[in-house]
């Protein structure tokens, strides 16, 4: 599966000084928890941070996520369902 770097920017109101290392580590953290969720393999992320702008550098990101089968079955007695 191929890798790639992605960068994602946010554009915000002014954010106060001493909030942004905070605010950064937490929009990093919680974007690499998704990612895992998604199953998507990564490489390191690295934040960045302005009074205006949060940003994320995601290195080796795969392209997509990995197959997987999911098995659903259709609801026992539910009414308007036909059999």
């Amino acid at each position: 599966m191929s890798e790639k770097t992605f960068l994602v920017e946010i554009g915000t109101e002014e954010l106060p000084p001493k909030a942004l290392r905070s605010l950064a580590e937490s929009f990093a953290a919680n974007f690499t928890a998704e990612l895992d969720n998604a199953g998507l393999a990564h490489g390191t992320v690295q934040w960045f941070a302005a009074p205006r702008r949060l940003a994320l550098k995601v290195a080796n990101l795969a392209e997509a996520q990995p197959d997987r089968e999911i098995e659903k079955t259709r609801p026992g007695n539910c009414p308007g369902v036909r059999r």
